[in-house]
């Protein structure tokens, strides 16, 4: 279930990977349910960016990465993943206090070869479990989208999507190459309809 992070915001959705949905209630406001996300490429069809690595760790192989999924699963000793067109079993996982972890996989067994890996993408196949219902975006869907105002006017195309401790952020570059920041909240992004390659947005004051 999802749960409010603070009023205004975003909500959070568990078991989702890189997901962000967008809904309007019947007679309320939008809102939405994101995952963590970043300026990660669009995955292998059938599969789902579930992290990145940072780095080797020590020299038995190990590596520090950044995960962007909060279904335990994806790292369950024994799963699957795909680095660098590889499929590889996981051998080990420990999350670490500061938001990343170390990832030991099966075939890594020293430093040297691990740290090849910095700034791989990690894969997971999809499953039924993380499937998207309608209404809900890969953020990599998101990239490249045109923006427009509620007002009519046109504000560029989706750059990147960052992510920060209370909600995401579109970054928006204009033709002309002025970079706009949008907070993916309610009050701001209206509508994504994916068909049309539109993001509808709200300018809050202040927001340029």
């Amino acid at each position: 279930m999802p749960s409010r992070t603070a009023p205004g915001q975003s909500w959070r959705l568990s078991e989702r990977q890189r997901v962000r949905r967008y809904r309007r209630p019947v007679g309320g406001r939008a809102r939405f349910v994101n995952a963590a996300t970043t300026d990660d490429p669009k995955p292998p069809e059938g599969s789902v960016v579930v992290g990145r690595v940072i780095r080797a760790h020590g020299l038995d192989g190990s590596l520090r990465i950044q995960p962007y999924s909060d279904n335990p699963s994806r790292f369950r000793s024994g799963s699957s993943l795909t680095l660098a067109g590889e499929s590889r079993t996981v051998d080990s996982y420990r999350p670490l206090p500061d938001g990343y972890a170390i990832l030991g996989l099966e075939g890594l067994n020293d430093g040297v070869s691990a740290r090849e890996f910095t700034g791989e993408w990690l894969y997971a196949a999809t499953g039924a479990e993380s499937e998207l219902q309608p209404g809900e975006y890969y953020h990599y869907q998101l990239v490249g989208l045109t923006v427009v105002s509620d007002q009519g006017e046109s504000l560029g195309r989706v750059e990147e999507v960052l992510v920060t401790g209370s909600n995401d952020v579109y970054v928006v570059k204009s033709e002309s190459g002025g970079e706009l920041l949008l907070p993916a909240i309610s009050q701001v992004v209206r509508e994504i309809d994916l068909t049309s390659g539109r993001v509808l947005v709200h300018l809050l004051d202040g927001l340029r």
